[in-house]
């Protein structure tokens, strides 16, 4: 039976309803301006923002709750006369997010602004236990937005407006994230991008009109610089966008003869009056032509961003996040591991928690992600990640597969990283949505897999922050860093024998079941014509995955089986 492949929300809300929504600084002068901020969305009561008759223009306040961290808020507040009819400043950190926000409703506070704890861009907010109970709007803010904003909200100077901008200027036009075309993939391998016919970049976007009268004359622009050089730079024909409309506005493809690094793209809104909201004019991404595929923008390290932390609601399920590839070249390839990244909320540490990594071959027979069926999903590699390092944390690890596989032309696959763990978070990003590229195209990106029933994600457009490494296929046995060892006899029923001649320094040896769990872990010294010699005695029967890593880099991975 077919279902219909939704995101994963309460409930899917098109992108074409939003309005201009802003977290803006009106006063004192020095700090006027947009934001970037996160609105918490979906708690039960919280009020549609996209609603001009829900704006807030106040005055902000730090709360005080009496504690020795007072500007958390987790305790009820002690300065409320001071919140009544203000915009509640809390900051991130020990409590929920909806116990923060209602704590600060029950002083008389007119709206919440949490500021982040960490570093990057602020994150989506769920609302736990009391979230359902708050009733004002609940933004969150940078670490950084917090920091420019102290001093001045202490001093008592700071007035802000929180909701949609949307006629409160005459000239007021906006692109946003899901209404453009970004790449198929934020970094794809330069294997399968080796011309303009075998890659190229669909550009285009809405245009959004919140000013109160029409703009005639509009233009989109778009300009790529790839290793500081402009390599394309095209404007649209003009036209006019009624107040209150939308209009989409084509531009060439972006192609090139050759693709190889980081591509900077940028794309700005133009119209022939001067923009009174200024901020929302222009959007930038980036696409990456290397040896790895993501829906992610890498970092200048070359990893997948990790900007917001999810997990389900539900605490009892399987959370899954999947890249989708296929490619008519990709038996050029073969993958090695994926990267990604997880969290957990203090004081709970990442020591000791599990990522599994697995390779599905997609076989149903579908032309998009309109019609998209999962029929037929079969596993055909894993591989499997533990933490030893609390530091770890919120930075992308490396999860290799436990054997390299070759990629087979336009077989599609799906590369997944699950936790079974109720506690963890998994990376996404924000700065990129994939919405308009759906709309145009059909094209599938990334899907999420909670307790065995899949969706397109989340219904916000978060995106899983997965890097999949691609290197070339090789199709010889002496690949540097490669070595081919034969364990005998295999099938083995007591002992298993690995000649480990050539090698020298010590190896680290784990082996793997079928379903991916480790069950050993052997350290050991190598030189001369050592033969490893391991008892199996205690192994079920079964397949089993022998990854071994010299510490000189050399590896090997091979199957082994155990019989009774």
């Amino acid at each position: 039976m077919k279902k219909a492949l939704l995101a994963c929300s309460l409930a899917l809300v098109s992108w074409f309803s939003h309005g201009q929504v802003a977290t803006y600084v009106l006063q004192p002068a020095s700090i006027a301006g947009s934001l970037d901020f996160s609105l918490a969305e979906g708690w039960g009561l919280s009020p549609d923002m996209n609603d001009p008759a829900n704006l807030v223009q106040a005055y902000a306040v730090i709360v005080d709750d009496g504690s020795t961290a007072d500007s958390l808020g987790c305790d009820p507040l002690i300065n409320a006369p001071d919140v009544a009819g203000k915009i509640a400043v809390v900051y991130r950190g020990v409590c929920e997010f909806g116990l923060k926000a209602l704590n600060a409703q029950n002083a008389g506070a007119v709206a919440v602004v949490i500021v982040n704890n960490i570093p990057g861009a602020p994150v989506g907010m769920a609302g736990g236990t009391n979230g359902a109970s708050v009733t004002i709007p609940v933004v969150m803010i940078s670490q950084d937005g917090g920091a420019l904003i102290h001093d001045e909200v202490v001093a008592g100077n700071v007035e802000m407006l929180i909701g949609t901008v949307q006629n409160l200027f005459p000239n007021n036009l906006a692109l946003i994230k899901a209404g453009t075309m970004i790449p198929a993939q934020a970094a794809r391998p330069a294997l399968i991008s080796t011309d303009e016919n075998e890659f190229n970049v669909i550009l285009g976007a809405w245009l959004f009109n919140y000013g109160s009268v029409e703009q005639a004359g509009a233009t989109l622009q778009a300009s790529v610089v790839h290793n500081g050089t402009t390599v394309y730079d095209e404007t649209s024909a003009p036209a006019t966008v009624p107040s209150g409309d939308s209009v989409y506005f084509s531009l060439p493809d972006f192609a090139q003869a050759g693709y190889d690094g980081r591509y900077e793209i940028t794309y700005t809104a133009h119209l022939t009056e001067v923009d009174q909201f200024p901020d929302d004019n222009t959007y930038s991404t980036t696409l990456t032509v290397d040896t790895m595929l993501s829906y992610s923008p890498l970092t200048t390290d070359g990893l997948p961003e990790q900007i917001a932390f999810f997990r389900p609601a539900d605490a009892s399920q399987v959370f899954q996040i999947c890249a989708y590839f296929a490619d008519p070249n990709a038996s050029r390839l073969r993958v090695e591991g994926v990267y990604a990244a997880a969290t957990l909320n203090a004081p709970a540490t990442v020591v000791g928690q599990l990522l599994d990594v697995r390779l599905f071959e997609w076989n149903d027979d579908f032309t998009g992600l309109s019609d998209a069926t999962f029929n037929d999903v079969s596993e055909i590699m894993n591989g499997q990640y533990q933490y030893t390092d609390s530091a770890l944390a919120r930075v992308p690890v490396y999860i290799p597969f436990f054997e390299p596989t070759p990629l087979l032309d336009d077989q599609k696959y799906l590369f997944c990283v699950s936790t079974s763990d109720e506690g963890v978070f998994l990376g996404h990003t924000s700065s990129v949505n994939y919405r308009q590229n759906e709309e145009l195209t059909d094209q599938v990106n990334t899907l999420l897999n909670i307790d065995g029933s899949w969706s397109r994600g989340w219904s916000t457009g978060e995106v899983p922050a997965l890097g999949i490494k691609m290197v070339g296929l090789y199709t010889g046995i002496h690949e540097p860093g490669l070595v081919e060892l034969t364990a005998y006899p295999n099938p083995a029923s007591t002992k298993l024998s690995i000649p480990l001649s050539g090698q020298t320094g010590t190896a680290s040896v784990q082996v793997f079941d079928s379903k991916g769990a480790m069950v050993s872990d052997k350290q050991v010294n190598v030189g001369g014509d050592n033969i490893l010699t391991m008892d199996v005695r205690d192994l079920n029967a079964g397949m089993y995955m022998f990854h071994v890593a010299f510490d000189k880099g050399a590896r090997s991975s091979f199957r082994v089986v155990v019989t009774k």
